[in-house]
């Protein structure tokens, strides 16, 4: 989906550095389609956190044997605190 923004960014990075007047003009649209691609790249890396995420919670809630051992009771409660402070600062920076 993001391969004609990659290849308009490419391209048009290539002709910034040959004409000095298309930079100017080519420096707007090279930092929009920059911005977008980093964006893409940091929802990405975001879905792979929260597929981690839910992992960790799928295995925490269908191994019972776990639930049992007391020691465990407070790893959970560590993970589940590291979990709503990583869900609030994405919150913010989202």
């Amino acid at each position: 989906m993001l391969k004609p923004l990659k290849a308009f960014n490419s391209i048009a990075n290539a002709i910034a550095e040959v004409h000095p007047y298309a930079k100017v003009a080519l420096s707007i649209l090279i930092s929009a389609s920059k911005m977008i691609l980093d964006q893409a790249d940091r929802d990405d890396a975001v879905s792979s956190l929260l597929s981690k995420v839910s992992e960790v919670f799928a295995f925490m809630t269908e191994e019972e044997e776990l639930a049992k051992i007391t020691s465990m009771l407070a790893v959970y409660g560590k993970i589940a605190r590291q979990t709503l402070e990583d869900q609030e600062c994405l919150g913010k920076t989202w």
